[in-house]
């Protein structure tokens, strides 16, 4: 398997013959497509690094699409997969003691490398920078001493 192989030309007409990750290239050029047609662009070639150019130069644009949510969904596919052919997944370090603010649990956890300095693992809605973990960090250290020492 290929995932960088071409894709069908032809629709697809039974969703029951689609198994497997589609190909990347096939991922990347229907969202340049989208992006092209909708923003009446001039179309680019099939090439990974122009591809990733186009997407990543109207990225803002993107954001505020009512299909954002499919295509982040769709690159974070292609993100992973590439993680677990390549062996590359991010470190996960369990940040013992830290009780995520949402869901009360003990699941916050720190992924190297990584944009947050905490997220959970449990609702995945929580994720904080390093500032706002310092702070939840303090916050929970003082609840627990005045738990501890009324």
């Amino acid at each position: 398997m290929s995932l960088l192989g071409p894709a069908s030309r032809q629709s697809v007409t039974d969703a029951r013959d689609q198994v497997g990750s589609v190909p990347f290239l096939a991922v990347l050029e229907g969202w340049c497509e989208a992006v092209v047609y909708e923003r009446g662009l001039t179309p680019i070639r099939r090439e990974l690094t122009a591809m990733i150019r186009l997407l990543t130069a109207h990225l803002p644009w993107i954001c505020e699409q009512p299909w954002v949510a499919d295509f982040a969904e769709e690159i974070r596919d292609l993100v992973r997969t590439s993680q677990r052919i390549t062996m590359t997944e991010p470190r996960r370090e369990l940040l013992k003691g830290v009780m995520c603010p949402s869901c009360s649990m003990a699941s916050m956890v720190r992924y190297l490398p990584d944009d947050y300095a905490a997220r959970c693992m449990n609702c995945d809605s929580i994720r904080l920078d390093e500032h706002d973990y310092r702070l939840l960090v303090e916050s929970q250290a003082r609840d627990a001493q005045h738990a501890v020492n009324p």
